[in-house]
This record gives structure tokens, C-alpha cells and sequence, in this order.
């Protein structure tokens, strides 16, 4: 009997005990927990493992399909001209990612352009800006990037059960929330899929390089295109390439000898240093420095207090991936204490951290050191043959092997010689060679060669000392004859653990099919998989032919490059950032956390004597810990969602973990949705927590303006410009609130300091210029007021000069110069310059307005004016300021009750309008409709009740209904608002009422 055969004779160590057990839920289990029932899961492609991670992922972010744009999505998407086709898709490669062109004083220089054409696309297949779409975008993104997780795993990890935990837990994790919830974290998760097709790519040029494929170079292309692609997603992708280069190198640290290794690494490197320098060099970096409350440590005085406390913030973002609870949109500002002394306990936790992650590479280098060392891996101490990779001695025996065929006598003569070799070589390999994968024995159902150790009860060699006293001779003739064996049939060893041993055996004309290999049950070694039918059939598996200690050492390794390299450019420890920490950030880095924690499974399940009942009871419970802390991830990871569901739930959130900057923007949401006295208790409890946020002030400042309440306005400006004296919509405001109270002479110079401010410093550059654009126009909408109509000129004429790139801008300021030369009765100026607004923005119903006003001054162009006008109808069908300007157009032509007719439909257009429900009940009494007249100023009255003149119409329409009651009540209340109004003096003596 051989070896073989006597092995399979043996039953199994497990089947009494399963056989005790038969009919308990444990006996049931048991063949699960062995694997033995999942052989079809191991799959090279997709496959219901992967099916199963990324059907997770899809439903957990099902719940954000309904959300809406929030925070950061405002600017990068909605009010970005790049994604709204405003402009070329060209220019996505000069802008940064918030639509700013790279060279602008005020951009980020955030250079994410292929992330802004995904964003274009989902602009242009929704029509328009649809939330769900661009939401859903994101989530079929995750679900790739879980399915090339487990792709990635399957390459490392060796058993079902840990590429299995890592890929639900990557679906899972709660720290993905903002990356796939916030539309703008679709640049993470988009290089997060680049970065592991680069690494997948790579490795598949390895192998097609280790067998002298020449699809390698395909291989190779694609790994560099991948590469590029993730860094046009996000810039912390830039180290995909150095991930590659590493595992290369590991490979070739354990023995696995390839001579095309260091051309290939050449490639990778070569590609690496590029494209590091074409971002860092010939791409313009940020132009603008970031605010001190983004990353307030980097602005720290103490040098000292900078390095404790960049040196603790990985340990921060390592504990948000180990406990995710604590979740915030903002960590800036004050959200994280510094370290200011060498004595803070988190300087422990710091060195902790640090002394284990060298101590994972220094022993794992040290392991893979000692791995390649060829005495250790002839069998001096345990290890395995190194894989020679002899490519060119693998083409020439191909091509013996063809030439031989053609000859039947010399194949007889050839075969007969190699199968003697073969048995010589057998014979003298067998004691010492040692098996390539410690996961799989290569049995041979004939008696061939076995790599691996021998049963203890097993021994079938009678002489077995006489090989020991001669293994010198042994190490240098089995080495020899291995290379002699490879060159001989012209085969390449893979690096991938062979499934099947090849029957070397040819006798009597017949061959002998080989034996598929089967994971061996009767023993848990120490393995790094455990015991798994995995590695042994899947052609991703990459760490066969290596000893156990090296395949555990690049699993750590691995799995620490993963974590650690692509966090290192936004960790602020060799260049300052605009963030002290970013859970989005962690996106790609949980690849390696997760790759850690299956691999911490494996190991978990491995350990222990197989076919204990206390072993498979403690797999059991672990396995069904982990799914109770899976769910409890997955509830965690939706609550998190539904906070990401609108801005108000989001900031409020993240009281708790930053308050001043969530208070802020909170306030501001509140205030926009008109809940004024909520709005200003949560405002003026973000500057009890930082008095200097100005945008916080100016905040403050609109929502006083929107009550109305101009001079508490007033202040809260004023000391919004004083914190951020570039704050232009500062400047604005403050005029228009000056504006308000009567006071324009003040609201002149406000207007002119804010219309004159440079954007050098400013972040939103857009946003200024647009504020600065806005100031030009109020200033000479006041000098138009003031009769200054030439100063007018003047401001409009220096606002085209100085703002050339704001078209929509450079339209209005047109109409506005238009419309002052149609003052000054220039018609030729007027028209030439309202054609310009026209020929800029062909479709703007202002434009179309604005000629139509100009044309109706000039009597001798009316019919014209009224074609204008009827376009603008016609554009604009809903636009309530279009039928106001018709119907005004229409009473100068004395057709009052067409204008009468316009003027209602505006009001009922915009109802709450006043001066539209004014317009509109005025044109109705001047038709003597006073029933109707009267129902227009009530809603007048309604809309404002504080103001005079809205009681003193009321009254005069009553009074000529004959209410004179009621008329004396609203001219009342009309005094009592403004006291000793001589018109509402007068009326009331018609009415004889004298005591007031």
C-alpha cells in the first residue's frame, strides 16, 4: 500500500465525534465550520461571497437614495460650473475640484477631475441635479470597491471564513458613512476602486510575467492606467504604485525568484517618482492657505505641541475604525484637545502604536529575510523550495518538446530516459524536499513524490538513515535536480499552491490522472488560514510556495501597507492639510483594518486541536460573536446614514463632538427655512463657544435683516468684518441694511470698500467675486436713485472691468448700463448695449425685460418694447416680475384693463409679494373694481402689519365702499404706526373725525 492509499484508508479523526453528535444543530455545523461545504464559494471571479459582501453594502446605503445635498455638496456640485455644464468637460482638468481653475489666488488646489466628470455624467443622465441619482452613483461604487475588497482578500488571506469578515466588514463599517452618504466623498470611494484594481492588475502581470505570458505587458499597461485614474480621483491614491512594488518585493524576499522582478519594479517605481512629481511639480498646488479653525494645530505656535499632537492623530483614526460610535461631519477647530506636554497620557497610546506597527515590520522583513536564505528552505530548518522562475529554459523545452513529437522513435527513446531521471530524482528529493504550501498535501494516487513532512505513522523508507547520514550530498543533488527536472520539461513553477499533482508515472502506455489536493483535517497547524480548501483551488491565492512564517508575514505586512501608505499624505506629518481629521479619509486606509481583522479570524479559528468538541463549540461562538457584532455595525452604519439625510440632522449630529461649527451652520439652516427665534438661540450659542467665527455673526446679521430688525443687523456685520475683513457678502449687507435705515451716504462708502476688495486670501474666490459684483450694482442702483446717473455709468463700467469672468455678472451689468443710457435718452447706447446682455445670455428673460423697459421710454418703439415683453412671457410663463413689467408697460399705453388683468395674475403668481398685491389692487381700483380692490389690501394689511401705509390704502377703500367704521379703524391703526401722517390726518376730517 502506498503512502497515498494507506492516508485514505485511515478514517477520518472527526467522524465518531460527528457521529455522537448527529442530530444537534453542532453536528449540523460542523461540516460549515470545516469548510468542507463551501468549496463552491472559492471562485477566482465574482462570486456568491462577493455577491453576498456587496448585496450587503447595497442595502445598508439603500436609506441615503432619499437624501439630499449637504454641506460640502453645495459648492463642489451644485454651484460648480463644471458639473452643471456651465462650462467645457475640458476644464475639469484645469480646475480644481470645486470648479476654481488651479491658478486662481483662491483655489484649493484639489486637482479631482475624473470625480467632477462622474459628477457631470449624473448631471446629464438625471437631467439635471437629482439627489438620488448622484446618491446612487455612490452606493454602486461601494458595492464594487466591496467586491475587490474580497478579491484583494482572497489574494492574502487563505481561508473563506477571513476573506468573508473582510468583506462584510468593509460593507459594513459605519466610517464609510460620509465617504458614500456625502456625494463628495464619491472621490474616496472612487480612487478606493482604482488603488485595488491597480494592486489586482499588478498582480496579474506577476503572474503572467512568472510564466513568460506576454499578455504581462497588457497587465502592466492597465496596473499604470489604474494608477493614474486613482490619482485623478484623489491625491492620497498617488501611493497605489508603492503598495505594488511592496508585495513584488515581498515575494522575492520569501524565495520566490523571478529575474523580470527588478524590470518590473523599474516600471512601477519609474511611473511612481512621475507622477509624484507632475502633481507636486507641474501641478499647481493651493493657492490659498487654509483657515486656522479647519486645522487650528498646524497654526500652533509651539513647535513641541505640533509634533506630540500630528504624531497622536493616526491613534484617533485608528480608534474611529475600532469603535465608530463617536461619528462627526467637522473635526476641526477645538473638536480634538492638543497634546502640549510630553506627560499627557495619549503620548502613551502614541509610542504604544507606533512601537507595534515597526515591531509588524521589522519582524515581518526579518522573517522574509530569513525565508530566502537557501539553506533554511533546502530543509535545515524547516522551510520549502524557493520557486525558480527559468523562463527562457522554459521556451527551449517547449519547443524540444515539439520537435520530439514529430518523431515517434526518438519521443519512445526520450520518454524512457525521462521517466528514469524522474525516478532518480524522486528518489533522492523525497526525504528532504519539503511541501511548497503548508495548507495542501500533493498526494499522488501512484506512489509519486509528496512534498511535505511525513505522517509520524507513516514512515514506508527502510533507510531513512542512510539518507541522513548522506543529506549533504542530498541538499546539492535534490536542488540540482529540481532545476534539471524544471529545465527538462519545460514547465514554470506558479506561485499560486498547486490544486493537483500531475502523475509522473508512465507505464505501459498509460497514465495516471492526478489527485486533486485536499486540506488536511486531522491536525490545525499554524498556519496562517487555518485549514482551508481555499488556497488550494483558487488561482488568486498568492502566497503558496512559502513557509508558514513568511505567508504570515506578508499577510501583516500587507495588510499594514494597506492601512497605513495611503494615509500618509493627508496625515499632516510631512505637510500641513485643510483638516485635522477626516472619517472619509479613511476610506481606502479600513482596506488594510479589515484585511487585519480576517486575518485575526483565521487565525482565531485555527487555533486548537481539530476535532475537539470544545474546539468546534469555541469556533461556533466565535463565529456567531462576530455576526452579533456584524449587526450591530450594520444598525450603527444606517443610523449614521439617515444623519447624512439633510443639513439640519447632520449638524446636529455633531453638538456634541464640535459645537461652535455645528451650532453655526445649524443656525444658518434654520434661519433659511425662516424658524427666526430657534435660528437666533442657536447662533448665539455657537459665539458663547468661539465669539471670533464670523461667519457665524454674518449669519446672525441676515437673519436680523430677514426680521427686519436693521440695526441689530448693523452690529452683527460690522463684527463679522471685523474678524474676516475679506468677508465681501459682509460688506453688502452691511450696505443694505444702511440702505434700509436711511442712512446712504454710509451704505456708499460700505459699498465701495466691499466692491474693491481683493480675493487673494479667500477660499470660495466664486463666491467673492460674486459678492463684489453684487456691491457694484447696489452702489450704482444708489447713484441711479440719487439722479448721479453718470457716476452710475461709472461703478457699472469699473465692475466690467475689474470682474471679466463672471458672464451671467457682465449680462446685468450690460442691462444695467442699458437702462441708464435709456435714461439719458442715448438710444443707440441703450440698444447697443442690451443686444450685448442679449447676445451673452440669449435665453435670460432679465435681458429680454430690460430691453423691453428701455424700447417702451422711447414712444416711436412701442410695438417693439411689446415684443420683448411677450418673449419674456414666453420664456418665463411663471415668472411673477414678467407680468408686472407688462402690465406696468400696458398702463403707460392706457390699456388699463389689460394691465389690470396682468397685475392680478402677477400677485397670484407671488401672493406674498407685497408690492405685487399692492400693484395689483391698486390697478383694480383704478378700475372702480373696489370689491376686489379691497381683498388685495387686506392681503396687503397681512403681509405687513406694521406698516402705515398698507392700513391707510385699506382705509381709503373702504372709505369709498362707504364702511366709514371700519375705514376710521384701519386710519387709526394706520396713525398709530406712523403718527401725524398728514394724508391719513386728512382723510379721517373727511370722515369728521376730529379726536384722534
Amino acid at each position: 500500500m502506498t503512502l497515498m492509499e494507506h492516508r485514505l484508508a485511515q478514517p477520518s479523526a472527526a467522524a465518531p465525534l460527528a457521529t455522537l453528535l448527529h442530530g444537534t444543530m453542532l453536528a449540523k455545523l460542523w461540516p460549515w465550520l470545516r469548510q468542507e461545504a463551501w468549496p463552491w464559494l472559492h471562485k477566482s471571479n465574482m462570486d456568491y461571497t462577493s455577491l453576498l459582501c456587496c448585496g450587503l453594502a447595497f442595502v445598508l446605503y439603500l436609506n441615503t437614495l432619499n437624501a439630499g445635498f449637504v454641506y460640502d455638496d453645495r459648492r463642489a456640485i451644485l454651484a460648480n460650473a463644471d458639473v452643471s455644464g456651465g462650462s467645457s468637460w475640458q476644464r475639469s482638468f484645469g480646475n480644481d475640484f470645486w470648479g476654481t481653475p488651479l491658478t486662481d489666488s483662491g483655489s484649493h488646489g484639489s486637482w479631482r477631475p475624473l470625480c467632477v466628470l462622474s459628477f457631470r455624467l449624473n448631471y446629464l443622465l438625471a437631467g439635471g441635479f437629482a439627489p438620488w441619482g448622484f446618491h446612487l452613483g455612490n452606493n454602486l461604487l461601494h458595492c464594487v470597491a466591496t467586491a475587490l475588497v474580497v478579491r484583494v482578500a482572497r489574494t492574502l488571506l487563505a481561508s473563506f471564513w477571513a476573506v468573508l469578515a473582510a468583506g462584510a466588514l468593509f460593507a459594513a463599517h459605519p466610517i464609510h458613512t460620509e465617504a458614500v452618504a456625502g456625494v463628495v466623498g464619491r472621490a474616496d470611494v472612487a480612487a478606493c476602486v482604482c488603488y485595488l484594481l491597480t494592486y489586482l492588475s499588478y498582480l496579474r502581470h506577476m503572474r503572467w510575467r512568472e510564466s513568460a505570458d506576454p499578455r504581462q505587458w497588457l497587465a502592466l499597461a492597465s496596473t499604470l492606467l489604474f494608477a493614474l485614474a486613482a490619482l485623478l480621483c484623489k491625491e492620497t491614491a498617488i501611493t497605489a504604485l508603492l503598495v505594488c512594488a511592496a508585495f513584488d518585493v515581498m515575494r522575492g524576499l520569501s524565495g520566490q525568484v523571478d529575474k523580470q522582478r527588478l524590470r518590473s519594479l523599474c516600471f512601477v517605481l519609474g511611473a511612481l517618482c512621475c507622477s509624484a512629481y507632475y502633481r507636486l511639480v507641474v501641478v499647481p498646488g493651493p493657492q490659498s492657505a487654509f483657515s486656522s479653525a479647519d486645522n487650528p494645530i498646524a497654526r500652533t505656535a509651539s513647535t513641541w505641541t505640533r509634533l506630540l499632537t500630528f504624531l497622536h492623530l493616526p491613534v484617533v483614526n485608528l480608534k474611529l475604525l475600532l469603535q465608530p460610535q463617536v461619528l462627526s461631519f467637522d473635526w476641526g477647530m477645538d473638536a480634538l484637545p492638543r497634546v502640549t506636554t510630553l506627560w499627557d497620557r495619549r503620548n502613551a497610546q502614541s509610542a504604544c502604536f507606533y512601537t507595534v506597527l515597526l515591531g509588524v515590520a521589522w519582524r515581518g522583513c526579518k522573517v522574509l529575510l530569513h525565508s530566502s536564505d537557501f539553506s533554511d528552505v533546502a530543509g535545515v530548518n524547516g522551510g520549502g523550495y524557493p520557486q525558480y522562475h527559468i523562463q527562457k529554459v522554459g521556451r527551449k523545452s517547449r519547443a524540444k518538446r515539439k520537435r520530439l513529437a514529430n518523431n515517434n522513435n526518438n519521443n519512445n527513446n526520450n520518454s524512457s530516459k525521462y521517466q528514469a531521471f524522474e525516478a532518480a530524482y524522486q528518489q533522492a528529493a523525497l526525504p528532504y524536499a519539503k511541501q511548497p504550501c503548508s495548507d495542501c498535501n500533493n498526494n499522488n494516487s501512484n506512489g509519486a513524490y509528496v512534498y511535505g513532512d511525513q505522517h509520524p505513522h507513516t514512515h514506508t523508507h527502510t533507510h531513512s538513515q542512510s539518507h541522513a547520514t548522506h543529506a549533504p550530498h542530498h541538499l546539492v543533488s535534490s536542488a540540482v535536480s529540481l532545476a534539471l527536472h524544471k529545465a527538462f520539461r519545460g514547465s514554470r513553477s506558479s506561485s499560486s499552491c498547486s490544486n493537483s499533482t500531475t502523475a509522473s508515472n508512465k507505464s505501459s502506455g498509460s497514465s495516471s490522472s492526478s489527485t486533486s489536493s485536499n486540506c488536511s483535517t486531522s491536525s490545525c497547524s499554524s498556519s496562517s488560514s487555518g485549514c482551508s480548501s481555499g488556497p488550494s483551488s483558487s488561482t488568486d491565492y498568492m502566497l503558496g510556495g512559502m513557509s508558514v512564517a513568511a505567508r504570515n508575514a506578508c499577510i501583516l505586512l500587507m495588510s499594514c501597507a494597506f492601512l497605513t501608505l495611503p494615509f500618509l499624505p493627508a496625515s499632516n506629518l510631512f505637510f500641513y492639510v485643510g483638516f485635522v481629521v477626516a472619517e472619509r479619509l479613511l476610506y481606502l486606509p479600513s482596506v488594510g483594518f479589515c484585511l487585519l481583522v480576517g486575518y485575526g479570524v483565521s487565525k482565531l479559528l485555527a487555533c486548537g486541536a481539530v476535532g475537539a468538541r470544545a474546539t468546534r463549540t469555541r469556533r461556533l461562538l466565535l463565529l456567531i460573536g462576530f455576526s452579533v457584532l456584524l449587526v450591530a455595525l450594520c444598525v450603527r452604519t444606517v443610523r449614521r446614514n439617515a444623519d447624512w439625510r439633510d443639513e439640519e440632522s447632520l449638524f446636529r449630529s455633531a453638538i456634541d463632538v464640535n459645537p461652535p461649527k455645528a451650532l453655526g451652520n445649524l443656525g444658518s439652516v434654520l434661519s433659511s427655512q425662516a424658524r427666526y427665534e430657534e435660528a437666533k438661540q442657536v447662533l448665539q450659542e455657537a459665539i458663547r463657544y468661539r465669539p471670533n467665527m464670523a461667519d457665524v455673526h454674518f449669519n446672525l446679521g441676515i437673519l436680523h435683516q430677514n426680521q427686519q430688525d436693521y440695526k441689530s443687523a448693523v452690529e452683527c456685520f460690522q463684527r463679522a468684518i471685523k474678524f474676516r475683513p475679506s468677508l465681501a457678502v459682509a460688506y453688502l449687507n452691511l450696505g443694505i441694511s444702511f440702505i434700509a435705515l436711511g442712512k446712504r451716504q454710509q451704505a456708499i462708502e460700505i459699498l465701495q470698500v466691499g466692491a474693491t476688495l481683493e480675493g487673494a486670501t479667500v477660499r470660495d474666490r466664486s463666491a467673492h467675486d460674486q459678492a463684489r459684483s453684487s456691491a457694484y450694482l447696489q452702489l450704482g442702483a444708489l447713484y441711479v436713485e440719487q439722479g448721479k446717473l453718470q457716476r452710475a455709468l461709472a461703478v457699472y463700467r469699473e465692475a466690467l472691468s475689474s470682474l471679466p469672468t463672471l458672464l451671467q455678472q457682465r449680462e446685468v451689468l450690460y442691462q444695467r448700463i442699458g437702462d441708464v443710457f435709456g435714461r439719458l435718452q442715448q438710444w443707440d447706447e441703450a440698444e447697443r448695449h442690451h443686444r450685448a446682455a442679449l447676445e451673452l445670455q440669449p435665453n435670460q428673460v432679465a435681458a429680454h425685460l430690460s430691453y423691453g423697459i428701455t424700447l417702451a421710454r422711447n414712444s416711436s418703439r412701442a410695438s417693439e418694447a411689446e415684443m420683448w415683453f411677450k418673449r419674456a412671457l414666453k420664456l418665463a410663463p411663471e415668472q411673477a416680475s414678467v407680468y408686472h413689467h407688462y402690465a406696468e408697460f400696458l398702463a403707460l399705453q392706457s390699456r388699463h384693463h389689460e394691465s389690470a388683468v396682468y397685475h392680478r395674475r402677477a400677485a397670484e403668481l407671488a401672493p406674498t409679494d407685497y408690492a405685487l398685491v399692492v400693484a395689483a389692487a391698486t390697478s383694480l381700483r383704478l378700475l372702480d373694481r373696489k370689491v376686489e380692490a379691497e381683498l388685495w389690501y387686506r392681503k396687503a394689511v397681512a403681509l405687513r402689519p406694521n406698516d402705515a401705509h398698507a392700513h391707510t390704502n385699506l382705509g381709503a377703500i373702504l372709505h369709498l365702499l362707504g364702511r366709514t367704521s371700519h375705514a376710521a379703524a384701519s386710519y387709526k391703526a394706520a396713525l398709530r404706526l406712523q403718527p401725524g401722517d398728514a394724508i391719513t390726518l386728512g382723510n379721517l376730517a373727511k370722515l369728521g373725525v376730529t379726536n384722534v
